[in-house]
């Protein structure tokens, strides 16, 4: 499949964008050709389409005039893709442009690759998977996680609910990834205990050039190490204490995503766990930082209420 069928059909079936909506295409100068690809794309289908492309971020992250900036486009528009090396998802942008009533796809770090490869799913298959695991999150109260990697990690879910993500964003008020794949759940604030072994990819950082330990004490990463944990810390530490949150847990449900160093496509791959640390907002908790970095796992083991629900990598639900 071409890549200008692929924008079609995550236009399509994903967003169902239609004749007389306004769409808006958001993207870095690093994106600008892909950008310009789905901005074309929208354009035959509805001619009320704007693509915006946007200063690439600091170190340390966006720039409050352009995140301002943002905000006042996007709360206007039915449809909004972000194409950006840098998430946007855990902004107050996005989420008031949701509770407008828009409905929208975020896809830090994408390529045409992963657009051609791992949206093309079996989209009521991947939702079923999703929406199980997702139940089962709302339901649970303790998660353990461990790998032969060195993770060995619990926590509390209790009260908090499930979230999934099918690609299906078709009704107003829906948001989530491209490529789609997962369930994930926000830990309980101040819970978690146990380290943490990230043996693939990190947010910023890519494919790992060795695993990041990261120590976790009462629900915060205490001690980070490994070759890039320089690297990850100087993110983190510009903010308050609490971008250290230990802030979402999830699981890939994504049977044609592949590791390619890349954490939006790596944190889908059917039976991949990630981890995350920074913002929780999205997951019913209280860190409001402008930073949200997940890491991935291979091969975890994952009960929920001492119940397996992954086993060396392979769902069991």
């Amino acid at each position: 499949m071409t890549l200008e069928k692929s924008v079609t059909r995550l236009l399509v079936e994903c967003l169902g964008l239609s004749k007389g909506e306004s769409c808006l295409v958001v993207c870095d100068l690093s994106r600008k050709d892909l950008g310009r690809t789905v901005y074309d794309g929208a354009r035959r289908l509805t001619t009320a389409v704007r693509l915006t492309i946007v200063d690439q971020p600091t170190p340390t992250g966006w720039q409050d005039h352009t995140l301002l900036e943002l905000e006042k486009e996007m709360v206007s528009h039915d449809v909004i893709l972000l194409l950006t090396g840098r998430s946007l998802s855990h902004t107050n942008a996005r989420r008031r442009a949701v509770a407008k009533g828009a409905r929208l796809v975020s896809m830090p770090g994408v390529t045409e690759d992963i657009l051609l490869r791992a949206t093309h799913i079996n989209y009521p298959e991947v939702s079923k998977r999703s929406k199980g695991l997702k139940n089962i999150f709302t339901a649970g109260e303790t998660v353990h996680v461990c790998t032969e990697a060195g993770t060995d990690v619990t926590f509390s879910i209790r009260g908090m609910e499930g979230h999934s993500e099918d690609g299906l964003y078709n009704r107003p008020g829906r948001w989530g990834n491209l490529p789609a794949g997962e369930a994930c759940v926000g830990p309980c604030e101040g819970t978690a205990e146990g380290v943490i072994i990230v043996d693939w990819s990190m947010s910023g950082l890519g494919c790992l050039r060795e695993p990041l330990v990261i120590t976790v004490d009462h629900g915060l990463a205490v001690k980070i190490s490994g070759k890039q944990a320089d690297i990850l810390f100087g993110r983190l530490n510009p903010f308050c204490l609490a971008a250290f949150t230990f802030a979402e847990f999830g699981l890939g449900t994504n049977d044609q995503a592949e590791l390619s160093g890349i954490v939006l496509e790596d944190e889908k791959v059917l039976g991949t766990a990630h981890f995350a640390l920074g913002n929780n907002i999205s997951f019913g908790g209280s860190v409001d930082v402008p930073i949200h970095l997940d890491g991935v796992l291979r091969y975890p083991n994952v009960t929920v209420d001492g119940k397996p629900v992954v086993k060396k990598g392979s769902l069991l639900v």
